[in-house]
């Protein structure tokens, strides 16, 4: 048997050529060439903020020193920030299925994957915002030890939600209860925070207090919470190897569920619905980005409450990828989900403009039904914002999703469904960065005529991308049917594509 340092050379070799063997290559290395500029670019930023976070914490609260502020904040950040971990960041995969055959100990394969779970972009971002603010507050104000105590505290911290969420990644499908009431658990600290925002901020300041100056039990009580957690990790994995290791098929029955059935009852459409459902819940590529809404759900309203610039309007036009719901995601590819049985739709005679604004009713109802609770909470959380976001809704359901749909029929491609949903380079392509970047900048060309108009520009805002939406969405049957038309004059062109 070979010896444990030469298996794990090995897998790191294997995971090597695995991505140097691929035939999207030079893409994939291309697109993370891009996002590795786009990440410093990022990092700067939070390198400026960090610099300009004392000035700005004094503004807000003049009464406290800016490091006691932070640290009454401290809590909600990493909230936030396991948030976007529970949303985006997922663990490294290493198609083991060959390895569970060879004499390799599965104790090593679980060490090797946990380990290089720790080699994360989301475990060392934040240190760009909090050096520079340490540096500038506690090493030259408070002492060097106050500095350092508090870098170990964010390290433990950060820690704390890489744990968290490689765990929730590694138990097995049918624990998905307990995962279920971990996500209630946490959603209900959330709204703990905010009915009681006071006692929480103290809570949050006193927890910061004692990190600076050192007090052993708030360490040794946050290392064993990794400790335990990683634990149940490296079990959960010897628990469910087989069904996490990337098998080419979702678990479960291929029945029909309870929703399916619902869909289906829908008169002349129903068909369709129930056609679209399964396409979205049977594949994991599909299915990755809806199960990330539920935290979008909760993270939009809480960004608008805290505002953490300080002028959330003015961010407005990044919302069209959020306020269509899951729909404006995937209907990026809208006509290229269907590539794997693309030969079954052209051979039946099938009203192509049915089946076209089948799909367009569809996504409209699931962003609507995404997108209420978000505009429930902004309308309690934030009122003054509640209607440019569903002025951006409207705008979003209607000439965003008809422009997605026309500019689909010519630029989709084939993908593969099974795929992971994240830093999945199939089916990029310039032109389908060109129709995100005009659908966004369209928003910002509406928000300068907002400011022209003699209205607040919240209301103008509201009014034009209300307007706008509006009238796409009463016309849907006229832009539907000239997709439709389109779409059957380039049919057997995308067929010979599908087919290569």
């Amino acid at each position: 048997m070979m010896l444990k340092h030469a298996i794990v050379w090995n897998l790191l070799k294997h995971s090597w050529i695995s991505f140097r063997r691929a035939h999207y290559f030079q893409r994939s290395l291309g697109i993370r060439v891009l996002m590795g500029f786009t990440a410093m670019i990022l990092l700067g930023y939070l390198y400026g903020a960090g610099m300009m976070l004392p000035v700005l914490l004094q503004n807000f609260f003049p009464e406290q020193l800016p490091h006691e502020a932070f640290f009454s904040l401290w809590l909600y950040l990493y909230f936030a920030e396991l948030t976007v971990r529970l949303v985006f960041q997922k663990l490294p995969r290493q198609m083991v299925q060959a390895y569970l055959t060879l004499p390799v100990k599965r104790r090593i394969l679980a060490g090797y994957i946990l380990s290089r779970s720790w080699f994360s972009i989301y475990n060392v971002y934040l240190y760009a915002l909090l050096l520079p603010f340490y540096y500038r507050t506690l090493y030259l104000h408070v002492s060097p030890a106050a500095f350092w105590m508090a870098l170990l505290g964010t390290f433990l911290l950060s820690s704390l939600n890489h744990a968290i969420t490689i765990g929730m990644r590694t138990w097995p499908a049918r624990l998905s209860r307990t995962i279920t009431l971990a996500l209630f658990l946490f959603g209900f600290v959330i709204l703990g925070g905010i009915l009681y925002i006071a006692e929480f901020m103290e809570f949050s300041r006193q927890l910061g207090q004692a990190v600076i100056s050192g007090q052993p039990m708030v360490f040794i009580i946050l290392l064993s919470l990794i400790i335990v957690l990683q634990l149940l990790a490296f079990r959960g994995l010897f628990a469910s190897f087989y069904e996490w290791s990337g098998a080419h098929s979702r678990p479960g029955a291929p029945g029909r569920s309870s929703i399916a059935r619902f869909l289906a009852a829908v008169p002349v459409y129903g068909l369709y619905w129930e056609l679209e459902w399964q396409l979205i819940t049977r594949n994991k590529r599909a299915v990755g980005g809806l199960t990330q809404w539920p935290w979008i759900i909760i993270a939009l309203p809480l960004f608008f409450y805290f505002d953490p610039f300080g002028d959330a309007e003015r961010y407005m036009y990044l919302m069209v990828m959020a306020a269509g719901g899951y729909g404006f995601a995937h209907l990026q590819y809208v006509f290229s989900w269907e590539s794997r049985f693309f030969d079954l739709i052209a051979a039946r005679k099938i009203d192509m403009e049915v089946f076209i604004r089948s799909k367009y009713y569809f996504y409209l109802t699931l962003g609507a039904a995404q997108t209420s609770p978000v505009l429930l909470l902004v309308g309690v959380l934030r009122p003054d914002l509640f209607w440019p976001l569903f002025g951006i809704f409207l705008y979003a359901v209607g000439p965003v999703f008809a422009y997605l749909f026309l500019t689909g029929v010519n630029s989709s491609t084939r993908i593969n469904p099974n795929k992971k949903a994240g830093f999945n380079p199939e089916g990029t392509s310039g032109t389908l960065f060109l129709v995100i970047f005009v659908s966004m900048f369209s928003v910002l060309i509406l928000q300068g005529i907002a400011y022209l108009l003699p209205f607040a520009q919240k209301t103008g805002l509201a009014l034009l991308t209300g307007l706008s939406g509006l009238v796409f969405i009463l016309t849907h049957r006229w832009w539907t049917a000239a997709v439709s038309k389109k779409f059957v004059f380039r049919k057997y062109h995308n067929l010979k594509k599908y087919r290569e």
